[in-house]
C-alpha cells in the first residue's frame, strides 16, 4: 500500500501544469492613457520571445480609432520579444482599440485588447450606465383591461347560454 501510494505521489508532483504562455509587459502608448498626439506607431513588448511562421502571418496588431476604422498598417514587424506596427493618420478623438494577436515562444496563440485615449480631457462613455425605463403608455393599459373585461364577459355570455340548451 505504502509503495502504491508513493508512486501516486511521484506521478501526481510530475504532473503540474505548464505556465508558459507569453505575457505582455509594456505597450506604447499605455493601456488606459490619455495621449495629446497621436503616435506614429504602436509598440508592444512580451515577456517572452515571439515566433514567426515564415511567409504566414501568425502575429497580428490591428488598431481602431473611437469611429471604429482600421487606423494600423498590415506592416507587423517582430523583433524578439516585441511586436510593431505602423499608424495611418487618424484626426478621429477619443477611445482607440489595440487588438493583438501574437504566437508566442511555446508555439500558442495569445490575443488581448487593450484601449487608450486619443485626446486630452475627452470625456467617453465607458463606465456609463444607463438606466432603463419600462414605462409603458396608458394605451397600452387600457386596451390590455379592456381586452380582458370582454373577453370575461364572452366566457360568461358563452357559458350560461350553454348551460340553458
Amino acid at each position: 500500500m505504502a509503495t502504491l501510494f508513493g508512486a501516486l505521489a511521484t506521478v501526481a508532483i510530475g504532473l503540474t501544469p505548464a505556465v508558459a504562455h507569453t505575457n505582455l509587459i509594456t505597450q506604447t502608448p499605455e493601456a488606459n492613457s490619455q495621449i495629446a498626439s497621436w503616435p506614429a506607431q504602436i509598440t508592444l513588448e512580451f515577456d517572452e520571445q515571439l515566433q514567426n511562421l515564415g511567409d504566414e502571418k501568425a502575429n497580428f496588431l490591428v488598431v481602431n480609432n473611437a469611429a471604429g476604422d482600421q487606423v494600423s498598417e498590415n506592416d507587423e514587424t517582430l523583433a524578439g520579444n516585441t511586436i510593431t506596427v505602423t499608424l495611418s493618420p487618424n484626426q478621429v478623438q477619443g477611445p482607440v482599440l489595440v487588438y493583438y494577436r501574437v504566437l508566442s515562444g511555446d508555439g500558442h496563440p495569445v490575443e488581448g485588447e487593450y484601449t487608450f485615449t486619443y485626446g486630452i480631457g475627452l470625456e467617453t462613455a465607458e463606465g456609463v450606465v444607463e438606466e432603463e425605463t419600462t414605462e409603458y403608455p396608458i394605451a397600452v393599459y387600457l386596451a390590455s383591461a379592456v381586452f380582458i373585461v370582454s373577453g370575461l364577459f364572452f366566457a360568461i355570455y358563452s357559458y350560461r347560454r350553454r348551460s340553458r340548451i
